[in-house]
């Protein structure tokens, strides 16, 4: 393998899934990780396992890559932990706070038990034919969801934003579509799977398009909300806070 070259390899399992990653972490392969991880988030799995054992840090500013993967994580439903750094790259971590940003374990086995302690996300899902029936069916699963999780304050932006998702994915994918909504500790995380590889485009406020419209007020309800690629399709999600000490 070239001292260029950082590999990152998927397995891709629920609830937890791993990903393996060997190799120099530089400001040229970092982006690789990045790309490999934030897919391996697009399968909405309980537990993201980094297993950096065969990482080398070249340079340190790297690592910061993995906070804001975390971040990313949560924004998904997901936690993001690494396991099995050397001592050296473990000294880094340390050094520069990403452990504490970050959980790190020596192994994947005290990762799963650390992981085991914390409440898991409440979830529920339903698959849909492309149909326009789909969207009332859709809203009905959020409304369900926030009633029966005590945050019906939050159903009405969560059923915008689910009508917009499937409204799209019934326009330009044309496919049976996976409609998710998870509970977790800060966030409320609504998502829509479907089997078209087009990507989502937001809409610059300028033109007529309709969908790119839609997008536009999803991003102005929601905390956070984006689109990624999967190996047979797109997911497309976004997150509504909870509100403090909920």
């Amino acid at each position: 393998m070239s001292t260029e070259e950082l590999s990152c390899v998927h397995e891709p399992d629920l609830p937890v899934a791993l990903l393996r990653a060997a190799g120099p972490l530089t400001y040229s392969t970092v982006p690789d990780l990045r790309r490999a991880a934030q897919k391996a988030i697009t399968d909405q799995p309980d537990l993201l396992l980094i297993d950096v054992a065969g990482v080398r840090a070249v340079d340190d500013i790297t690592l910061t890559a993995f906070p804001m993967l975390a971040r990313q994580g949560a924004e998904a439903g997901t936690d993001v932990m690494l396991i099995g750094p050397g001592p050296v790259l473990a000294e880094q971590l340390e050094r520069l706070g990403v452990a504490r940003q970050v959980p790190v374990f020596g192994t994947a086995a005290q990762a799963l038990a650390e992981h085991a302690r914390r409440p898991g996300p409440l979830r529920m899902e339903a698959t849909l034919p492309p149909e326009p029936g789909s969207t009332a069916a859709a809203r009905d699963l959020v409304d369900r969801a926030c009633a029966q999780w005590r945050v019906p304050h939050l159903a009405d932006t969560a059923a915008l934003i689910v009508t917009e998702f499937v409204a799209n994915a019934l326009q330009y994918a044309g496919t049976p579509m996976r409609v998710s909504v998870a509970l977790r500790r800060r966030h409320l995380h609504i998502a829509v799977r479907d089997g078209s590889l087009r990507p989502v485009r937001r809409s610059d406020g300028d033109d007529d398009d309709e969908p790119g419209r839609g997008l536009l007020i999803v991003e102005g309800v929601s905390a956070a909300w984006g689109s990624m690629q999967t190996a047979a399709g797109k997911v497309v999600w976004a997150t509504l806070r909870l509100p403090p000490g909920r």
